[in-house]
């Protein structure tokens, strides 16, 4: 079996390459000339690698496409996080996976199971504080959540020429990861910092568990034309998931509160130094409608029921797994 993967370097998809080597497949993986595949080296190591890296910007309308003939499964998870404005935005995360969907199309005739990571940010949070299901009317916030629905509408676009599935992760993490690990580190340094109001909830998943719902879904006969959340199948308070982090660290953390207007200011700031340096920021004004919702919660069950979805890492055990990667990896 022949997988095609793009993103395959970053934090998820580095963890999906190494389950999509461990079953057996050979693994194509797209990678941009700023790529650092780190995490891919033991796999590159040796004569007979599972790995092939090529490089290829799917953002840059005249660049070419690898080939995709004889790809069994392919899964788009590159996507731009960060950016000065929605065209740039659309262009990487939009543009390019209909450029990808259509290559696909016309080197396998429509024979690839396509599987696009979308993202709970473009179906926006909760209103009601009910975990949203797949079916609930997209409203997404922000360009990156609107750029990502776009990617998912044009997906639609090709289900009759082609086996579509998307999923729609919530916040990730895990080892790699650099988000969430900014909490980690806080802790670590005797600071537990409280963004807004603390009992704001969230739904999370771990990477391993993640990357096993995406293969299981790229898969599975009934997941074509379908859309999936997934998540460790509980909804939490920021207050919980920085609690269950000084609890494993076994820290006391001194708690600051942080008004969320002060990170309007901030926001300001780091966009004016962005703008200055040439490099986009992912704490900018964007940014902060996000972090100022209540709810960004969503329900598995659908996955749970179509493709037998399970969690192996709650809240408890992903966090515990997660900090001794940071420890051992000298990143606490």
């Amino acid at each position: 079996m022949r997988a095609f993967v793009t993103g395959g370097t970053g934090f998820i998809g580095s963890h999906l390459v190494e389950l999509l080597v461990n079953c057996g497949y050979q693994v194509t993986c797209t990678v941009r000339q700023t790529s650092n595949p780190r995490w891919l080296k033991p796999l590159l190591a040796g004569k007979h690698s599972p790995i092939q890296l090529v490089t290829a910007d799917l953002s840059d309308p005249n660049a070419s496409i690898p080939s995709l003939r004889g790809v069994d499964l392919v899964f788009h998870l590159a996507g731009l996080t960060k950016a000065f404005n929605a065209d740039e935005y659309n262009r990487a995360n939009a543009e390019a996976t209909r450029r990808l969907i259509e290559a696909s199309v016309a080197e396998n005739g429509g024979k690839a199971r396509f599987l696009y990571c979308s993202s709970l940010a473009a179906c926006g949070p909760s209103q009601d504080g009910k975990p949203l299901s797949e079916d609930v009317q997209p409203h997404p916030l922000t360009d990156y959540g609107k750029s990502k629905l776009k990617g998912e509408i044009i997906a639609r676009e090709y289900v009759n020429r082609l086996p579509v599935t998307i999923i729609r992760p919530p916040a990730v993490y895990g080892p790699r990861d650099t988000g969430i690990f900014l909490f980690f580190r806080c802790v670590k340094n005797g600071i537990l910092p409280l963004i807004g109001n603390p009992r704001r909830q969230l739904s999370l998943v771990y990477v391993k568990d993640l990357v096993r719902g995406i293969h299981a879904a790229a898969v599975s006969e009934r997941a074509v034309g379908e859309t999936y959340f997934l998540t460790d199948g509980a909804v939490h308070s920021w207050w919980e998931v920085a609690q269950t982090i000084a609890q494993n660290l076994k820290k006391r953390p001194f708690k600051l509160r942080v008004p969320v207007f002060l990170l309007d200011i901030v926001a300001i700031f780091t966009e004016a130094i962005a703008e200055l340096t040439g490099e986009p920021t992912t704490l900018n004004r964007q940014k902060m409608i996000d972090l100022k919702q209540q709810y960004w919660i969503c329900d598995d069950a659908k996955a749970v029921k179509h493709i037998d979805y399970c969690v192996a890492y709650p809240l408890e055990k992903g966090i515990e797994e997660a900090a001794r990667w940071y420890l051992d990896n000298g990143w606490l």
